[in-house]
């Protein structure tokens, strides 16, 4: 008896030694596994090294992007400032003119500034006149009439043409179309109708006369040259794209049915509204054209029916779009524009990037002495024109109408 308990003793010993030698094999193996996972000082070294390399390249190469960005701003700023104006265009053609014009008494030749300039030719040219050239304090320079501060082709698609005419390729409609077939059946044809529209280039043109002194200033009659004759010239041509009837040699306007559509009250408003106003009738364009599949951009009216607009009030008194300058009126965010090249009491309205402005020949300036009596008066005839010609790609981009006919179209009976 004795004997066992002193034999399970010494294996109780022996078990727990054994336990606890496995245990600490287990947690030697665990704190080596772990170890093992622990960086060294130069691995960590390395590692922080290698941060700080990714961190001066990513500075490098942002200082790099930076650089690139500033460029295209600078040169797309450069774009936008440097000969992108008339008045820039003409600016620096009277620059290279400048010994030519100093020296014109002398030798008298005709001087040719073409601008090269096509698309908005800018607006707002007028400045104040006032050099040393004239004696005395200039306090407001020439008084003129104001023009306007946009002008038509600033909202339509400016390219140059090199023919004396453009077309344009209308679908006038055609028969048949595509339907459902069923197996084994013919398929039906579908004939379409096309119709090639000639829009002629016209001239605009027209001159004036100035003082041969005047020549010896260049900021002067740069003035003069953008106030009198591009500015004329450009509420010319205002009023011809949009109202010029055509003919023989000369491109028909917008709200001409060449290039637009009659205003018709859409089924579902007609003799349908209440009080109707100059902004239900524009709405009633929107409709028209939404059903045609066309999608507007701008709207065109006189300033007075702007104005008519802008002074709705509801029955209560109030204005309909907040009082003025608080909201400016529009159609579902079309914006409408003021133009006193629009007739009063009408409206165009429609997608006006499917209108063309083809121009042929950009501004160009002609200054010579040889026009009447100038040479004996010492006065410079200057002559200043364009070739262009306007387009829609379709009647139906465009809807042309009458507000106070419209309104009794949409009224209640």
């Amino acid at each position: 008896m004795e004997n066992i308990e002193q034999k399970l003793s010494e294996l109780k010993t022996a078990l727990e030694a054994a336990t606890e030698k496995k245990m600490k094999e287990a947690i030697s193996a665990e704190i080596k596994a772990l170890e093992a996972k622990i960086p060294s000082v130069d691995e960590l070294k390395t590692g922080i090294e290698d941060i700080k390399q990714w961190q001066v390249k990513k500075d490098e190469a942002d200082k790099k992007n930076q650089e690139a960005l500033d460029s295209l701003i600078a040169n797309g700023q450069k774009r936008d400032t440097k000969s992108a104006t008339f008045n820039d265009a003409l600016g620096e053609a009277l620059e290279q003119k400048k010994e030519d014009l100093k020296s014109y008494g002398k030798k008298r030749n005709q001087i040719n500034i073409d601008i090269k300039a096509v698309g908005n030719m800018g607006a707002g040219n007028l400045t104040t006149s006032g050099t040393e050239t004239f004696a005395g304090n200039t306090f407001l320079g020439v008084g003129r009439k104001p023009y306007n501060v946009a002008h038509i082709r600033d909202i339509l698609s400016v390219q140059p043409i090199t023919t004396d005419s453009a077309y344009v390729i209308r679908d006038s409609g055609g028969e048949g179309g595509p339907t459902a077939v069923q197996m084994g059946a013919a398929k039906p044809q579908t004939d379409r109708d096309y119709v090639k529209l000639i829009a002629p280039v016209t001239k605009i043109a027209h001159y004036f006369k100035i003082p041969e002194e005047m020549l010896s200033d260049n900021s002067w009659l740069q003035n003069e040259i953008s106030g009198i004759g591009l500015e004329e010239l450009l509420a010319k041509e205002d009023d011809l794209i949009l109202n010029q009837v055509g003919g023989a040699g000369l491109f028909a306007g917008l709200t001409t049915a060449t290039n637009s559509t009659a205003w018709a009250a859409p089924g579902s408003l007609a003799l349908g509204i209440d009080q109707a106003n100059n902004y239900d009738v524009l709405v009633a364009g929107w409709t028209q054209a939404r059903n045609a599949k066309v999608s507007p951009n701008y709207i065109l009216c006189h300033p007075s029916d702007y104005a008519r607009m802008v002074l709705s009030k509801a029955t209560t008194g109030e204005y309909v779009f907040g009082a003025p300058n608080v909201s400016i009126p529009n159609v579902f965010g079309i914006p409408i524009i003021p133009h006193t090249a629009m007739t009063s009491d009408k409206f165009l309205i429609g997608d006006f990037s499917k209108v063309k402005l083809g121009q042929r020949e950009g501004v160009s300036v002609r200054l010579y002495d040889q026009n009447e009596d100038d040479a004996i008066k010492n006065m410079v005839t200057v002559v200043i024109e364009e070739r262009v010609t306007v387009v829609a790609g379709r009647a139906d981009y465009l809807y042309y109408g009458d507000f106070s006919d419209a309104r009794t179209a949409l009224e209640l009976p």
